[in-house]
């Protein structure tokens, strides 16, 4: 017997026991018994928008590197019709990567999997589960991929998985599905998250500005995991003392232009005690850059970063910046994650960690300003 893809499985390390005062109200899983039923359109489609609108299109991605912008929407769910005869089941899970020459895109897994349909079509026929008063349900999540059904034909339609009262798929679709041969495995590109030039030179596609340093006393960087679909991690935490450079002999660069400010909307928020509006909008105003271009420092000027750190504090300034530079040194091929970031206009100041902002040296700034 051919193994169940894992990500069937629930995700997650841990479950939460959870009570619940009626699954009904689930979101995304209504424990109602009438399901419609599913609508045919002409062949399957894993890359409709509206399968997979979740996924971020970054700052700085052009908007015609979303390949899923000229698809038109899939049906909504349904029961299998009456005379529906499958031939081909596919499976779209949206997780992972393809990187190419326009660099890093998010993708989709589709699997095509076929035989005997009758297990599945019985499964597909039950009814969703009406949740109980003071109904006891789990916290997990469970990750379903889109089930599309197509006959000899070429008629197409998006299945719905029959629910528990919990809102979890019932186990016997996806036992009826492992049954089934899994014929063809292939990844399809969606929407460009990291485009080639910054991809190569590890820059992220958005950061945040050097005015986060003074906020917050480090340097306000995210970066990506090298799956698209996962949470953005944070780069580590720099030490609270400011580091030494001592021995940088080169540093790459990515250079950023600092978007539009944007007001927040704050009259949908929660109070959170601790905080005012002036502070919470404060918090909602961070700029952030967009990624432009990257570079490395000629020796002669990385020859000025092991003494970044010791530059005299800069004056007073609220001039803000419109482009800005984050530096990666390097010692002897090493990268340090303890970035510096420099303003290219405005107040052109240097910031590195844990420390008030400095004046760059002027040789520095030159050879960043180009």
């Amino acid at each position: 017997m051919m193994q169940y893809p894992a990500r069937f499985a629930l995700a997650g390390a841990a479950t939460l026991a959870l009570l619940l005062s009626g699954c009904a109200g689930l979101p995304g899983y209504p424990a109602a018994t009438d399901t419609p039923v599913a609508q045919f359109v002409a062949g399957v489609d894993c890359q409709a928008p509206n399968l997979n609108n979740w996924i971020p299109v970054q700052d700085g991605v052009p908007a015609q590197t979303d390949l899923t912008a000229t698809h038109p929407d899939a049906p909504a769910p349904g029961m299998v019709p009456d005379g529906f005869e499958p031939v081909v089941a596919s499976l779209c899970t949206f997780s992972g990567s393809i990187d190419d020459d326009e660099g890093r895109w998010s993708a989709v897994t589709i699997e095509t999997r076929k035989g005997d349909f009758s297990a599945l079509l019985a499964a597909l026929a039950q009814p969703n589960d009406q949740a109980g008063l003071n109904q006891a349900c789990t916290a997990d999540m469970e990750i379903v991929p889109e089930l599309w059904l197509e006959n000899a034909a070429g008629e197409a339609m998006r299945a719905a998985w029959p629910r528990t009262s919990c809102g979890k798929t019932k186990p016997a679709t996806s036992k009826a599905l492992e049954k089934l041969e899994l014929t063809d495995t292939v990844k399809l590109p969606l929407v460009l998250q990291i485009a080639r030039p910054a991809l190569d030179a590890g820059c992220a596609m958005s950061t945040g500005t050097p005015e986060q340093s003074l906020l917050f006393g480090t340097t306000g960087l995210q970066t990506y995991t090298t799956q698209i679909g996962q949470d953005p991690e944070p780069i580590p935490v720099p030490p609270a003392e400011i580091p030494s450079y001592a021995g940088v002999d080169g540093a790459s660069v990515c250079i950023y232009t600092v978007d539009p400010v944007t007001e927040p909307d704050l009259s949908e928020l929660e109070s959170i005690e601790g905080f005012d509006d002036d502070m919470l909008g404060s918090m909602l105003t961070l700029r952030s850059g967009t990624f432009t271009s990257a570079t490395t420092l000629e020796a002669d000027a990385a020859a000025l970063l092991p003494s970044a750190a010791s530059a005299l504090q800069a004056p007073a300034c609220a001039i803000e910046p419109t482009r800005f530079a984050v530096l990666w040194p390097e010692r002897a091929g090493t990268g340090l994650d303890t970035p510096i970031q420099v303003e290219l206009n405005g107040c052109q100041r240097l910031f590195v960690p844990a420390s008030n902002p400095l004046v760059p040296a002027p040789a520095l700034l030159a050879a960043l300003i180009g």
